[in-house]
């Protein structure tokens, strides 16, 4: 360090506060100087409590010289992001000649950021009077981060357990509500559904778990009927937890009209549009057929799902109508989850 950072007021290191032992006044010189610990004293007596010592540690974390640092308040490590309920904090304490211990945004000369642990502690006379504030910082940047990455994994850890039961509880109601003939429609008909829900859950990653479109859930069970399939609508965006649900009402309406309906005909074809009222989404389906189609006699596991996603789970309305030509529904649902 140079010689302006080494002592207070430009006084010799030897000279003693009054009351002070000189070879206790040069230790603590020697020890302010030497120690890895960046520090800095303040002379509050003088007009806008200027630095009047900063030992070598500091000058490296700041990455200011000392004839740029001594003579100044130390706002000068202040930057547009850094904290005011920081700033007041420490105010507070130097009004009230209190210790301060905070941890607050700092910038370097170079501009980058640091989170300094600052703390601050009066140094007063043996008369009491105020002389000085001794002040020591501590980079703490990276425990600050590894921190953040310690509650970032935490979190998702937790999400991820949370989604992965939901999705767990969704697959067990389809098995245990699935049905089939035979060995083989059983599987099938699981596998269709865990399918279904497996595509909401790539397209709800792919957005960062925020939600999706409506017209990527309809296009995802659409897509492989090509040019059978005719869909539309306005931009509808669903939160996250809707979305696998609407999935699964989706490919029931699927695989309805490809067991009963328009799909299971080489010339039959879909029509899909959708439209908002309000806060909630209205998606109606047309079903077209080469010939007149036959309602099926019971009311399956497909259809009572439907109406258990759409009315119980999510509070909205169904509409189904078996006409001619094939089945003709509207459903009406929410684009939000109600927080209770």
């Amino acid at each position: 360090m140079s010689n302006a950072s080494s002592g207070l007021h430009g006084d010799p290191p030897a000279a003693a506060l009054p009351g002070m032992m000189l070879d206790r006044r040069e230790l603590a010189l020697v020890a302010v100087e030497r120690t890895r610990m960046p520090m800095v004293v303040t002379d509050p007596r003088q007009p806008d409590a200027p630095i009047v010592l900063a030992n070598q540690a500091f000058l490296d974390l700041t990455g200011y010289t000392a004839e740029e640092v001594l003579g100044n308040n130390c706002r000068f490590l202040q930057g547009p992001r850094t904290s005011r309920a920081d700033i007041d904090e420490i105010r507070r304490g130097l009004a009230e000649n209190l210790e301060v211990d905070v941890e607050l945004l700092n910038y370097r000369k170079d501009g980058s950021t640091f989170i300094n642990q600052l703390s601050i502690s009066p140094v007063l006379g043996d008369d009491g009077e105020l002389l000085y504030y001794f002040g020591s910082q501590k980079d703490v940047t990276e425990r600050r981060r590894v921190e953040a990455l310690e509650e970032t994994e935490r979190r998702l850890l937790l999400e991820v357990d949370h989604r992965a039961m939901n999705a767990m509880a969704i697959v067990q109601s389809v098995v245990r509500m699935s049905h089939g003939d035979t060995m083989e429609a059983y599987a099938t008909s699981i596998e269709g559904r865990v399918d279904a829900l497996a595509r909401a859950h790539r397209l709800l990653a792919l957005s960062g778990w925020s939600g999706a479109s409506l017209s990527d859930l309809v296009m995802a069970e659409m897509r492989p009927y090509g040019e059978r399939v005719q869909v539309g609508g306005e931009a509808v965006a669903l939160a996250p937890r809707l979305v696998q649900p609407i999935a699964l009402v989706l490919h029931e309406l699927v695989a309805n009209a490809t067991l009963h309906g328009a799909l299971s005909q080489p010339s039959g074809t879909i029509a899909v549009r959708w439209h908002t009222d309000g806060d909630r989404a209205v998606l109606q389906w047309r079903e077209d057929s080469a010939k007149p189609v036959t309602p099926p006699r019971n009311v399956g596991f497909g259809i009572e799902t439907i109406k258990g996603v759409i009315g119980r789970q999510l509070g909205g309305t169904v509409k189904l109508e078996w006409a001619e030509h094939g089945l003709e529904a509207e459903l009406a649902f929410p684009t939000e989850v109600s927080a209770a």
